[in-house]
């Protein structure tokens, strides 16, 4: 990546500015310090004050673990070490980790001036990172649980590098005042710093100004978990396990079959559920933005721009139910992810929904186009002999915005990519398929993390089709798909998600009945 992309100038033993009387204070929690004398329209603050207990929790607590462990020795000759010692050890560790947080907290402050925020940190070697408010690309407000229990938060700022820089950790409501203000001033307004700026509900990012899109309710994300394909995945493992142990009479593999399958499904069950607690799609006039969680509270905002690919899955049952799920693609946030990752940072744009939630999303994100409306073809009869579950389900098509390809057997997968994402137009061909004049088409994004493809395509015009999308990439011209549809534009009406969906086939599409004979 480019040093012109990438906003950030890390700046080693760059001198902190002198810090006066009024700096050099602790600030109230919650209430930014006053600004530098002479500097108009700076302001400088420093972490809250309880900022070293929450950074430092972490390492008292893997004290105390590593001290319990003498204790559940199974080991007779091991001796174990007096009970004070071990106490003097744990509160030894507790004393250094206090100290190297205030030092760091001490060091540490947060600059905002007429064109950046600034991040300044370090006692020995000092650094200042620079982050300019016109490369902010979208800004994420983080709660893990031990920062939730005082009502702090972190600030994650993302500027489209896979790198994000944190500012934590503030006030809740100071980290949403914030926020506002560095996306504000990223679309270039002039706005001012409130203070704070208050939620409506301790459980999502929201408040009066909201337009609120999408809510999944924990019924239906706990209705979704137990019947995913994962979750059947763990139950058939335990039950595959078990018959190799009666079928062997070896009862003790029953136990040890059951004891991990047991784990498993709770702990998936447990991480889709809380990960994803109260999900709520929102849009006020910073953009988007998704609020997640229960035990740790994220508010992600969501860079429409950014977004270089979609993808729908259906799991057998939840083809049943009527339930989509829909992963994003998005430049800057790394793979796909199951679920939130270490960062907070979660590609899952919908947990768990009707197709009218999903139509809701995508219109979102994307509301200049409409995957229900692109024409789809199937693949022909000989593709069998390379898909032979599958092939039945094969469609692919496009129309001058969009590129919708289907695949799938057990789990159903729809991708979408705007032809303004797509970088580059591939046709593969094995050995196999090119005896059988079968291809597969592929199509790069700047992201690279969803193999959008076709498969199974006949080979013979498939070079024409590469070329009509190449040409239609190259000359691409009009609005972003990202762009909102101008209010007095004649628009088509949606699709009814009662009878229409995904699946839907109009008359010319209708499948061929296939011959046992054939």
């Amino acid at each position: 990546m480019t040093d012109d992309f990438v906003p950030r100038r890390a700046i080693e033993d760059d001198p902190v500015d002198a810090p006066d009387a009024a700096t050099t204070g602790v600030p109230t929690p919650g209430v930014p310090a006053t600004g530098v004398p002479g500097t108009a329209g700076k302001r400088t603050e420093r972490p809250h004050p309880l900022t070293p207990f929450i950074r430092g929790w972490v390492v008292l607590l893997a004290a105390i673990i590593a001290f319990g462990r003498e204790f559940v020795s199974f080991d007779p000759n091991r001796r174990l070490p007096p009970v004070p010692w071990i106490v003097l050890g744990v509160a030894g560790v507790a004393l250094i980790a206090a100290v190297a947080g205030y030092i760091t907290w001490r060091f540490t402050r947060f600059v905002i001036d007429s064109e950046e925020l600034r991040i300044e940190t370090g006692a020995l070697f000092r650094r200042s990172t620079r982050v300019a408010f016109d490369k902010v690309q979208s800004i994420d407000v983080v709660q893990p649980l031990a920062a939730r229990l005082f009502g702090l938060a972190e600030l994650q700022i993302d500027v489209g590098s896979h790198e994000r820089f944190k500012v934590r950790y503030l006030s809740l409501a100071r980290a949403y005042a914030l926020r506002d203000y560095l996306l504000a001033r990223a679309r270039g307004s002039q706005a001012e710093l409130a203070e704070t700026a208050r939620s409506t509900s301790v459980l999502t990012d929201l408040n009066e100004a909201d337009e609120v899109l999408i809510k999944v309710p924990p019924q239906t994300l706990l209705l979704a978990a137990v019947t995913s394909h994962e979750f059947w995945g763990i139950v058939l493992g335990g039950v595959a396990l078990a018959v190799a142990g009666l079928a062997t009479g070896q009862w003790w593999l029953l136990l040890a079959a059951a004891v991990p399958t047991i784990s498993g499904l709770f702990g998936f069950v447990t991480r889709r559920v809380t990960g994803q607690f109260n999900y709520t799609l929102s849009r006020r006039a910073h953009g988007l933005r998704i609020s997640r969680g229960l035990t740790s509270l994220t508010s992600q905002s969501l860079p429409a721009r950014r977004i270089q690919a979609v993808q729908l899955s259906q799991s057998p049952v939840w083809r049943r139910l009527g339930l989509y799920r829909i992963d994003i693609e998005v430049i800057g946030w790394g793979a796909v992810t199951e679920d939130e990752d270490k960062s907070g940072v979660s590609s899952i744009l919908l947990p768990a929904g009707t197709m009218e939630q999903v139509q809701v999303a995508l219109a979102a994100i994307w509301p200049r186009v409409d995957f229900t409306t692109v024409p789809l073809e199937g693949a022909p009869k000989r593709a069998r002999w390379l898909h032979p579950f599958s092939q039945p389900f094969l469609r692919w098509g496009h129309d001058d915005q969009l590129v919708v390809s289907r695949h799938g057997w057990l789990v159903r997968r729809w991708q979408l990519v705007p032809l303004a994402r797509v970088q580059s137009v591939r046709i593969e061909q094995g050995p196999v398929s090119r005896r059988l004049r079968l291809a597969d088409l592929a199509f790069d994004t700047a992201g690279g993390h969803i193999d959008v493809h076709a498969s199974g395509l006949d080979a013979g015009p498939l070079s024409a089709r590469q070329t009509e999308l190449l040409q239609l990439v190259r000359h691409h011209v009009g609005p972003d798909v990202s762009d909102p549809v101008v209010p007095d534009a004649p628009t088509e009406p949606p699709a009814d998600p009662q009878t229409e969906g995904p699946d839907a086939l109009r008359a010319d599409q209708a499948d061929e009945t296939i011959s046992s004979t054939e």
